[in-house]
């Protein structure tokens, strides 16, 4: 990756993911994602803002 991609990764809007469900969904789906983003050279210093809400409800509701 040169230089000047990482100073644009720097300077783009940073990418938002919100997670909303139970502690172990939410864990799940938090793993999946650094798997992810630790694949893809194109997520190299590209800045990730991620917010969590860990609800404990019954699964039957979140569907």
């Amino acid at each position: 990756m040169t230089t000047l991609t990482r100073i644009v990764n720097r300077l783009r809007r940073p990418l938002r993911i919100r997670l909303v469900g139970p502690a172990n969904q939410t864990a799940a789906a938090l793993h999946g994602l650094a798997h992810m983003v630790n694949r893809r050279p194109d997520m190299a210093d590209r800045r990730i803002r991620i917010d969590l809400t860990i609800c404990e409800k019954p699964l039957r509701e979140w569907r």
